[in-house]
C-alpha cells in the first residue's frame, strides 16, 4: 500500500494547506497590530487637527483684539489723553456702551510708569465703573493689574495678547500708546479685557462646528498638555492646555469629537479583509506555481538586492539575469537601477543645498554651527586662535519697507557676494545665519587680526556706496560687526558665538557703522568706523 503522503500531489496540497493556514493567520495579526493602530493612530492625529483647528480659531480672536487695541492705541486722541492734554476723552469716548459694542469686560490706560491713568468696566457685580485709577469703586481692577504686571515689566513695546484664566476665562490685549505710529517710545499702555462668556463660547462652537468647552486648571509639572479619551464607539474626548496668565494657570480646551471616520475605516477594513480571504483561497490554489516559477523567484531576488543597498554605502551592480530580462520585472529592474543613481545624484545635490542659504549661496546656521563645533575642538586640541565676526546690515527693515523685499534681496545678495570675494583669500567661512545677520568663522585668527579683517570690511563695505537714503546713520547702506576670539571663558562655540553677537549689539548702541570687540572681562570695547 503506497503511504498516503508519498505522492507529490499530496504533499504539494499538504504543503498549500499550511500556506494559505500561514496567509490567513497573517492576515489576522495584520488587522491587529499593523492595521488597528494606523486607523488609532490616523484618529488621533485627526483629534489633534481639529484641537488645531479650535486653538488656530482662538488666536483668530486674539488678533482680533490685537487689532482693537491698536486702532485705540494708536489713535491721537488717546495719545492726548494719556499725556494730560484731553480731560474730555473719558467723557466722550469711554463709556459703558462703548464696552457692550466691543465687547470688552474691561479698558484700562496705564502711564509710561505702567501706573493706571484711568480704569473702565464691570466689577463682580456686573456694574460699569470709570475711574482715573484703581480707588474704589474700581478697585476690582487691580487683580487684572498685578496678573498682567510681570508682563509689563518682561516684555518689550511690541502688542501682546493672552488667553487670562483667573480670575474668569478672558482674552486681554495690550499695546504701546504712541502718536500717529510714530517710532518715538510708548507715552504708556492701554489693556483690554473681553470675557470669554458663554455666547461668545456658543459662537465659537457654531464657528469651529465642534462641541468644546473651556476650563481653567492648575499648571502642574506632571500635566498632560494633550490627552484622548475614547469614550464610547461613537465619540472620544480630546483635551489640550494652553498657555494662559497667571502663569501657574492653564486653558484646558475639552472637546468632544464623532468618531464616524474611525467607524467607516474599521468597516471597510473588515469588509476588505473578508473578501480578501476569500480571493486568497480562491486564487492560491491557481497561481501558486506560476508565481513561483516567474514572479516570486526573480522578484526574491530582487528583495534580497534591495535589502543589501541597507548595508552598501554605494549602490551594488543589479544581478545580470534581472537586467537581462524582457519583461516587466526585467524594465522593473532597469528603471529601478536608474531611480538608484539618480536617488545618488540628488542626495549629493540636497547635501549640499541643505549646507547653503539659496538666496545668497552662501553656508547657511547649519553648516556653519557643524565648522565652529569642529574648529573650536581643533583649537582647544592644538592650542590655536578662532576668532568669529557677527555682522548685521543696519536699519534693514527701513531698506526693505522703501525700496521693496526683491531690492532687499539684492542687497543681501550683493553683500554675500562681496563678502565671500573679500574673504575667499583668506579660506574664512562666511554664512547667513539671520534675515540680515551673517556670520564669519576664522580658524587660526587672533582678536587684533580679526579686528583688522573687520575694520577692512567695514571699509569695503562702505566704499561700495549701496544708496540707503532711509538710513538715519548714513546714506548708503552700512553695518555693525561684532568680533570675539577664543579666550579662557569663550570655550565652547555658544559662548563665543553669543559674545560676538553682545559685540555687535554694543556696535549698534555705539552708533552702527562699526566694529566692537568683546573683551575677556565680560565687556565690550568699541572702535568707531
Amino acid at each position: 500500500m503506497t503511504p498516503p503522503f508519498s505522492s507529490l500531489r499530496h504533499r504539494f496540497f499538504l504543503a498549500l494547506g499550511g500556506v494559505l493556514c500561514f496567509a490567513l493567520l497573517a492576515l489576522i495579526l495584520v488587522a491587529r497590530y499593523q492595521i488597528m493602530p494606523i486607523l488609532l493612530e490616523d484618529e488621533e492625529k485627526y483629534a489633534s487637527g481639529e484641537l488645531d483647528r479650535v486653538e488656530r480659531t482662538l488666536g483668530s480672536e486674539l488678533n482680533h483684539m490685537r487689532r482693537l487695541v491698536e486702532d485705540w492705541a494708536w489713535w491721537d486722541d488717546t495719545y492726548d489723553f494719556i499725556q494730560g492734554q484731553r480731560p474730555e476723552y473719558t467723557d466722550s469716548n469711554i463709556y459703558e456702551s462703548t464696552l457692550e459694542t466691543l465687547d470688552l469686560k474691561m479698558m484700562i490706560f496705564l502711564d509710561v510708569r505702567n501706573q493706571p491713568s484711568w480704569v473702565a468696566g464691570y466689577d463682580e457685580d456686573g456694574e460699569f465703573t470709570s475711574c482715573p485709577d484703581t480707588a474704589p469703586p474700581c478697585d476690582w481692577a487691580t487683580t487684572y493689574i498685578n496678573y498682567l504686571q510681570a508682563r509689563l515689566d518682561s516684555e518689550n513695546e511690541a502688542s501682546q495678547t493672552w488667553l487670562l484664566a483667573q480670575p474668569e476665562l478672558a482674552m486681554a490685549a495690550m499695546s504701546g500708546i504712541y502718536q500717529s505710529r510714530e517710532t518715538s517710545p510708548s507715552a504708556g499702555w492701554l489693556m483690554m479685557v473681553r470675557p470669554l462668556s458663554a455666547p461668545w463660547l456658543e459662537q465659537l462652537r457654531d464657528t469651529t462646528g465642534i462641541d468644546l468647552h473651556l476650563t481653567s486648571i492648575a499648571a502642574e509639572n506632571e500635566a498632560v498638555h494633550e490627552s484622548l479619551e475614547r469614550v464610547s464607539a461613537t465619540h472620544m474626548a480630546a483635551s489640550r492646555a494652553v498657555d494662559a496668565m497667571p502663569d501657574d494657570r492653564l486653558v484646558r480646551i475639552d472637546a468632544t469629537l464623532p468618531r464616524q471616520r474611525y467607524q467607516a475605516s474599521l468597516e471597510t477594513f473588515r469588509f476588505a479583509l473578508y473578501w480578501t480571504s476569500g480571493v486568497l483561497v480562491l486564487t492560491v490554489l491557481v497561481v501558486l506555481w506560476l508565481l513561483e516559477s516567474i514572479v516570486l523567484a526573480p522578484l526574491r531576488q530582487f528583495s534580497r538586492y534591495t535589502q543589501r543597498l541597507h548595508l552598501d554605502t554605494t549602490p551594488s551592480p543589479m544581478p545580470a539575469s534581472l537586467l537581462n530580462r524582457h519583461d516587466e520585472i526585467g524594465t522593473l529592474a532597469q528603471e529601478f537601477r536608474h531611480l538608484l543613481d539618480h536617488q545618488y545624484q540628488q542626495s549629493t545635490l540636497l547635501l549640499e543645498l541643505s549646507q547653503h542659504d539659496s538666496l545668497t549661496g552662501l553656508a547657511n546656521r547649519r553648516l556653519f554651527d557643524e565648522q565652529l563645533k569642529q574648529t573650536m575642538h581643533q583649537a582647544q586640541t592644538h592650542g590655536t586662535q578662532v576668532a568669529t565676526l557677527m555682522i548685521d546690515i543696519d536699519h534693514f527693515k527701513l531698506y526693505n519697507d522703501h525700496y521693496g523685499h526683491l531690492a532687499g534681496d539684492d542687497c543681501l545678495s550683493t553683500l554675500a557676494e562681496f563678502m565671500q570675494g573679500h574673504l575667499a583669500s583668506h579660506r574664512f567661512l562666511a554664512a547667513r545665519t539671520g534675515g540680515e545677520e551673517f556670520s564669519i568663522l576664522m580658524p587660526g585668527t587672533s582678536l587684533n587680526e580679526a579686528l583688522d579683517h573687520a575694520h577692512e570690511l567695514l571699509e569695503a563695505i562702505n566704499s561700495l556706496a549701496l544708496p540707503h537714503e532711509y538710513s538715519p546713520t548714513s546714506p548708503y547702506v552700512t553695518v555693525s560687526i561684532g568680533v570675539a576670539a577664543r579666550q579662557d571663558n569663550l570655550s565652547t562655540p555658544s559662548d563665543i558665538m553669543r559674545a560676538a553677537d553682545q559685540a555687535m549689539y554694543q556696535a549698534k548702541a555705539g552708533g552702527r557703522n562699526r566694529v566692537a570687540a568683546y573683551q575677556a572681562q565680560d565687556q565690550t570695547s568699541s572702535i568707531e568706523h
